[in-house]
């Protein structure tokens, strides 16, 4: 940074003086000719002034203590003031327009060079610590402006995600939480952290889940668990947690950051679609027994090879009509009796025991699959143990509009042999228990009186079709 240096006196003498220290200390100096003139390089390229009390008496005074009083809050102009001959004593004026000045120093006479010399660096030296001042002040001040901006950026990504995030200090302990996580668990700010995020956690999954973050955090692998997460329902859905640690230079730890996902649908389907696709095997071989019995059962009351034949392909042919339009309702929407009616079909005699009673409606492709393979559960259970495979057994089947409240479908068995509870829950009972439950979104119950078994399954109106 240049050092210029203003001037002014009112002796040519005094003058001749500065002029020659200032080339001495190869100084940049600048000769002014008044306090106006000076008054209008305040703030600009100076870094001292030098000027004797008798100048400071001069036209302009007050244009000088106004700009002295606008400089910026970092800048203090110095003063370098040389004092009256001994035996001279300065105006008042003078003296009150020094007594102004911020940053002054006071130099008796006779001036003695070496003493100007170091005063004069002296100020110099205070005006360069205060542009470094400014400068460290500047650097400070764009860094607090950065880092409000990172921050804010930040919160505005973390919070506008759809999910949970957290970070922890290197030694796990879980400071931040954005707004996600109080949506998603709706506990109060603030009441998880620490430790006290295992709380939030299945019972079951609790030590599995610190045993999984202890080791990350003393290994520094990535953190990577499913587990169960108290919703603010109160309802455990299964979550996926990840976390990865960022490192300095040197591969230290600075930080964990991790994130929360729900995945509890997407669990919810995988284990349908187990079911469903076991449930397939376990038709298959009940078609396969169907068949076997209509054969068999066929043949022993046919009265010729003909009327056996006959018999066979007939209700053959209707079974496989009956799945293909299983397989057609799998992938539109259908209507219920429709599902109802093809499920029953390969049951139903020429004087029909199944009577249906309920309104016809839309249903999804899903629960219209669902349904029909737990009606076909049932009908081949009831065919083979219930009311079907005794000649007065009767099979209603009945359901109510869900503009009437909760969707409610009933199957309840009659004139069958005695019925008596299973001691094992069969493939059959899971698949209805579960899958029917889930698709639809509702409660399944089975039971075993004497006179026949009773199904019931109830369902929210937008479990019909969701």
């Amino acid at each position: 940074m240049p050092q210029t240096v203003a001037f002014l006196g009112r002796a040519e003498g005094d003058c001749a003086l500065i002029r020659r220290i200032l080339t001495r200390e190869k100084i940049e100096a600048r000769e002014l000719t008044s306090l106006t003139e000076l008054a209008g390089l305040v703030g600009k390229e100076l870094q001292a002034v030098v000027v004797t009390e008798a100048a400071l008496a001069g036209p302009g005074g007050e244009a000088l203590q106004e700009a002295l009083a606008a400089q910026p809050a970092w800048s203090d102009l110095p003063f370098v003031v040389l004092g009256e001959p001994a035996g001279e004593s300065p105006s008042a004026e003078a003296l009150a327009r020094l007594d102004g000045l911020h940053s002054a120093i006071l130099l008796s006479r006779p001036l003695r060079p070496e003493v100007f010399a170091r005063a004069l660096r002296a100020a110099l030296k205070a005006r360069q610590r205060q542009h470094e001042a400014r400068a460290r002040m500047a650097e400070l001040q764009l860094r607090d402006r950065q880092l409000f901006e990172s921050e804010a950026s930040f919160q505005a990504i973390a919070n506008s995600v759809d999910q949970m995030i957290w970070s922890t200090r290197p030694d796990g302990f879980h400071d931040y939480y954005n707004s996600r996580w109080y949506e998603y668990t709706g506990v109060p700010e603030g009441s998880t952290d620490g430790e006290a995020w295992n709380g939030m956690f299945h019972p079951e999954d609790q030590e599995r889940a610190w045993g999984v973050w202890r080791h990350s955090l003393e290994s520094g692998d990535p953190y990577e668990i499913e587990y169960r997460l108290r919703h603010r329902t109160g309802q455990y859905r299964w979550v996926l947690g990840r976390a990865h640690p960022v490192r300095d230079a040197g591969g230290k730890i600075l930080r964990w950051y991790g994130t929360c996902t729900d995945i509890h649908d997407m669990k919810v389907a995988e284990e349908q679609r187990r079911l469903m696709l076991a449930e397939m095997n376990h038709r298959v071989k009940n078609t396969l027994a169907m068949v076997h019995s209509i054969v068999s059962q066929t043949l022993r009351q046919a009265e010729s090879v003909a009327e056996a034949r006959d018999s066979i392909q007939s209700r053959i042919t209707m079974m496989s009509q009956a799945h293909d339009r299983l397989i057609n309702s799998a992938w539109l929407d259908a209507r219920l009796r429709e599902v109802v009616e093809t499920a029953l079909a390969p049951h139903q005699d020429e004087a029909p025991r199944i009577a249906l009673e309920g309104p016809d409606m839309a249903i999804g492709a899903r629960q219209a699959l669902a349904l029909t393979m737990a009606l076909h559960e049932l009908a081949t259970n009831a065919a083979k143990y219930g009311a079907l495979s005794a000649p007065g057994g009767r099979v209603e089947i009945a359901w109510q509009a869900p503009e009437e409240g909760p969707f409610r479908l009933t199957w309840r068995e009659a004139g069958g042999p005695e019925v008596a509870a299973p001691r094992r829950r069969g493939f059959g009972s899971r698949m209805i228990e579960q899958a029917l439950a889930g698709y639809f979104g509702g409660e399944v119950r089975l039971e075993y009186p004497k006179s026949g078994l009773f199904f019931e399954m109830s369902a929210p109106p937008e479990g019909l079709t969701g």
